[in-house]
């Protein structure tokens, strides 16, 4: 995971599997990130090739917690078998869901 500051916005790059193992490994210093930053949040999933359930609770969790912050949690870059799980699970009614980095960061000005 790679954590990326762009003028306010806290970029957080996510690893190709989130499987139990890969959100393990992740969780914890997401959370931190997110909360600690008490803003805009871009997950970049471009990377991403696998999400289990614990991946889109996680997701969940961190856009809850940042909310009452003044925060918000945004997606972008979702590979198309990763965007099909996303609209199968209602996930996508949840986000707000751009196709790359550049587009994101512009809705968020």
């Amino acid at each position: 995971m790679n954590l990326e500051q762009i003028d306010d916005v806290l970029v957080i790059e996510l690893p190709a599997r989130l499987d139990a193992i890969g959100v393990a490994a992740i969780e914890g210093q997401l959370a931190e990130a997110a909360s600690a930053h008490k803003g805009k949040v871009l997950a970049d999933l471009s990377q991403v090739t696998f999400v289990a359930s614990l991946a889109l609770r996680m997701l969940l969790t961190t856009s809850k917690a940042v909310q009452p912050l003044g925060g918000d949690l945004r997606l972008t870059g979702l590979q198309p078998q990763i965007a099909e799980i996303f609209r199968k699970s209602r996930f996508d009614t949840l986000f707000k869901i751009y196709p790359d980095r550049e587009s994101a960061l512009v809705a968020y000005r």
